[in-house]
């Protein structure tokens, strides 16, 4: 009986399965395993294939590749916090913000725009070092970093799953580009009312110098390694022919470890205090998550629960309009990368609509479609920035929802309102 629920009914179940053990302050990566064997088995794959699967997405090369980086994230972030530049930084970009609000939203803002895995481990300390002495909760200091970290993503062109969308839909990146911006502004107005306004509304009551802004930019230098080393390194490979396969997070992987010497070097770190960060018990924990993670993605792909869902929806002959919004939705809520509910649902949503929308008119709905799944990827319990945040900062996982579903769903309702003036604005 259980086996011919509809998947759709299936993967809410799993979702609260996943709250619920975390509300008993059951370890996240034990929560995510134990996910992965429920779906397993729920889906027909027997006791052994589902622990053959679990073992093999965890222990896959690309599982691994992301644990090693965000367990660097992590020695990098502790190598900031211990040496106190991490509050240097804060301190210094005080001094050119216009306030504490502006501060707390825009200091994740600065990550979000480096597409990594995790960035949002490299904004929590310094959204923790600016609220110092305030008394927000943990909830909220977790849905505020995870929320701005966020809001570039719609438009960005340094994102794969925007690039994936140009590519899938055929059109000119400048026209997607603009028809998506609007979305940000969503973002950034639903996080201001629902989220900043928790805050208590303290006013810079100086004025920035030129060596204020020095100052800030040498102390964000080793964010600054990064990001130069991923795209550097990446323009000199792709003209380079090499004899093999560079991997795809190794970029990143060596900026990190030049941003880790910078810290090093520059604060005179002693080794006993290196030791403590890469072997910090919260290191091991994280590394385990992204394992988890990693288990709980694949082994919902393997059993084909999302094609489920997607056969499902159009099973019941439920509208067009409401299936574009529908799959990349459930996609994101599923998957948690952008990447993943693009590469998942749009070649379906464009099937669907072929013959149907012709021209620009697909662009009000690929909006549609992109600010939906993007609102299911914020709201997955597999998405790795919210994990690492409510970790980071020891947040309840429901408590933290609860902050985020007003902000959800004024995006949702803007993103809407959004299809509806593209699509009057493009039939023209």
């Amino acid at each position: 009986m259980l086996l011919e629920l509809p998947a759709l009914v299936k993967i809410i179940v799993v979702f609260v399965f996943i709250l619920a053990l975390t509300r008993y302050k059951i370890s996240l990566y034990i929560c995510l395993f134990s996910a992965a064997a429920a779906v397993g088995l729920w889906m027909g794959q027997g006791p052994i294939e589902t622990v053959r699967l679990v073992l093999v997405k965890s222990l896959s090369g690309e599982s691994l590749w992301l644990a090693v980086i965000i367990v660097e994230i992590i020695v990098l972030s502790h190598l900031l916090k211990e040496s106190r530049q991490m509050d240097r930084i804060v301190d210094t970009f005080k001094a050119i913000s216009f306030g504490n609000r502006f501060t707390l939203a825009c200091l994740p803002a600065i990550i979000g725009l480096l597409p990594m895995p995790g960035g949002a481990l490299f904004s929590a300390p310094m959204v923790e070092s600016s609220a110092a002495g305030s008394d927000l909760s943990a909830e909220l200091k977790t849905a505020i970093n995870y929320w701005f970290r966020h809001i570039w993503e719609y438009w960005w062109p340094l994102y794969p799953g925007l690039i994936l969308a140009i590519s899938l839909l055929n059109v000119e990146p400048w026209q997607l580009i603009a028809a998506q911006f609007p979305l940000c502004l969503g973002v950034l107005v639903s996080g201001n009312i629902f989220l900043l306004s928790g805050c208590p509304k303290k006013k810079s009551n100086t004025t920035p110098s030129r060596k204020d802004v020095k100052r800030f930019l040498y102390e964000i230098i080793p964010f600054g390694l990064v990001i130069f080393t991923m795209f550097g390194l990446g323009f000199i490979i792709d003209y380079i022919p090499l004899p093999f396969a560079w991997p795809k997070y190794l970029n990143f992987l060596i900026g990190l470890i030049l941003a880790q010497g910078w810290v090093i070097k520059t604060n005179n770190l002693p080794v006993l205090l290196i030791k403590k960060a890469l072997f910090h018990r919260f290191t091991v924990n994280m590394a385990l998550i992204i394992l988890g993670i990693m288990a709980f993605k694949g082994i919902l792909i393997e059993t084909h629960m999302i094609g489920e869902i997607q056969e499902d929806l159009i099973r019941y002959h439920i509208p067009t309009v409401f299936v574009v919004a529908a799959l990349p939705f459930i996609s994101g809520l599923v998957m948690g990368i952008a990447l993943g509910f693009v590469g998942s649902s749009y070649p379906l949503i464009i099937v669907l609509l072929h013959g149907q929308i012709q021209g620009a008119e697909m662009l009000a709905y690929s909006t549609l479609a992109y600010g939906f799944g993007y609102m299911g990827m914020m709201m997955s319990p597999v998405h790795l920035c919210l994990l690492v945040s409510k970790d980071y900062f020891h947040a309840d996982l429901a408590g933290t929802y609860k902050l985020l579903i007003k902000p959800m769903i004024f995006v949702l309702v803007w993103t809407v309102f959004l299809f509806m003036v593209y699509k009057t604005v493009f039939a023209l």
